[in-house]
């Protein structure tokens, strides 16, 4: 791993490993939080990724862990209006209505110290058997991506 060296690009200054306060952000309900992250800091407080491509290997980390979401994913149907229905008895499900699942997963990049990220989604409740699911897993992805890039931009972070 190949750390961000070089000086601030608005300042000029010198940039030093820091650890940040937490970050916070959503997107379609999907709610994401990192602390402890590491990222470089000039004194004048401008911030960048500790190296370019931290933000995808963050996200390859998080996936990685199958037990991440511990609910079914529901499936998508339909080509034009697209609907989510229950992966145990196929019933269209109707709004989120099932609550949230949380969870909590410590993350390593190798070469940085470990830091954890917090997600809350939230899950659906099918009407006819009662099955609790979240959104189907394409779904997730994109909306915890969407979510990271508001944290991201909520603590000023560039990837350069």
């Amino acid at each position: 791993m190949q750390t961000n060296t070089t000086r601030c690009k608005l300042c000029k200054g010198e940039m030093s490993m820091r650890t940040l306060d937490p970050l916070e952000g959503e997107d379609h309900g999907v709610k994401l939080r990192i602390e402890g992250m590491p990222a470089m800091q000039c004194e004048a407080g401008h911030k960048r990724f500790v190296m370019p491509e931290f933000a995808i290997k963050m996200m390859e980390a998080l996936l990685a862990d199958e037990g991440l979401v511990t609910l079914p994913t529901a499936n998508e149907k339909g080509l034009f209006r697209k609907h989510y229905v229950c992966p145990q008895c196929g019933e269209a499900l109707e709004g989120s209505g099932g609550g949230r699942m949380s969870a909590r997963r410590s993350v390593e990049i190798s070469g940085l110290d470990k830091f954890t990220v917090g997600i809350d989604v939230p899950n659906y409740r099918c009407a006819k058997c009662g099955g609790e699911s979240v959104e189907p897993q394409k779904v997730l992805v994109n909306d915890l991506m969407k979510a990271s890039v508001a944290a991201f931009k909520s603590a000023d972070l560039t990837p350069v």
